[in-house]
């Protein structure tokens, strides 16, 4: 999948924080709990313009996409007070808005908006106040580095800056440790995400409809045999604009998305495994949610104080 860590970020206001993240690296996950597949999931036929309504059985353990919004600003108000401290500039947005790459659905089976494809491509959509992808703005400077991370430019750990004491895991930890997390025991939550995914990637009843999906790709002039990685050969997804070729194969990549119902099919066998993993350990997903209300109520706190 092209740029499988960066390409479900959103950009807008604390894209920086989001590029650093990124270029620390994507955490690392603990082991998924084991599920075999569950009762079979009806399965959808959502046109382009429904595939954001589609929630996975996990959703209803994680904070809702609004309320991710929010823990995101909240995160960058608390790392922008930490940055000033520092002398650094890291400006948030006045409030926290809610985008498409909030949600579970947001690209997670590869492009299916035909609207944004028209336009972008494989790119991620931008506004007017977006910065391109690559562009110096997203990268960071050693001092950013050092103070949002606690790691200067080779990745080591760092304990001060300008001989001022740094928070443990930099301004992001400091973030992290206020905020907490809502992830379950041994993150749970996110660990099954993860693994139905995968599951489900590699599952007959998927790989399937995959076949018929290249079939349909085949018909368009392009070889593609996984929407995972289609349009990752193109030369223009490493640059800051979509050419036609990507666009030309963007567009044929949501059509043929929807004339084989690859995301109905998907999202129907993703959601088996998700319900068996569910069913297999309720007394860890209860408790995941009451983590995950927890959490609400700490940034639902943190934001008021901040005047959200």
């Amino acid at each position: 999948m092209i740029a499988a860590c960066a390409l479900r970020r959103g950009l807008k206001a604390g894209t920086l924080l989001l590029a650093l993240t990124t270029a620390v690296g994507c955490a690392g996950r603990p082991d998924p709990p084991s599920a075999a597949a569950a009762t079979p999931v009806p399965t959808p036929t959502p046109g382009p313009a429904q595939v954001m309504n589609l929630h996975l059985p996990i959703e209803d353990y994680m904070l809702t996409p609004e309320q991710t919004a929010r823990r995101g600003w909240v995160h960058g108000r608390i790392v922008e007070d930490c940055m000033k401290k520092y002398g650094l500039d890291f400006p948030m947005g006045p409030k926290p808005v809610a985008s498409a790459a909030d949600s579970v659905m947001y690209r997670r089976y590869g492009v299916t908006d035909p609207a944004s494809v028209a336009t972008w491509g494989y790119h991620l959509p931008r506004t007017k106040s977006s910065a391109p992808a690559g562009s110096a703005a997203l990268r960071p400077s050693a001092a950013e580095q050092a103070v949002m991370f606690a790691r200067n430019a080779e990745r080591r750990p760092v304990t001060a800056y300008k001989g001022r004491k740094l928070p443990e895991g930099g301004c992001e930890g400091e973030a992290a440790r206020r905020i907490g997390t809502g992830a379950g025991p041994d993150g749970i939550v996110a660990a099954t995400k993860s693994d139905s995914f995968a599951r489900s990637l590699a599952d007959p009843r998927v790989r399937k409809v995959f076949a018929r999906w290249s079939a349909c790709m085949r018909t368009h002039g392009f070889d593609e045999p996984d929407p995972m990685e289609a349009g990752a050969k193109l030369p223009s997804v490493q640059r800051a604009e979509p050419d036609r070729t990507e666009i030309r194969e963007a567009r044929a990549d949501v059509g043929c998305k929807e004339s084989t119902n690859l995301v109905g099919v998907w999202f129907a066998v993703e959601s088996e495994y998700q319900n068996a993993a569910i069913a297999g350990r309720q007394k860890e997903f209860k408790a995941a949610q009451a983590e995950r209300d927890a959490e609400n109520s700490r940034i639902t706190r943190l934001a008021r104080a901040y005047g959200a």
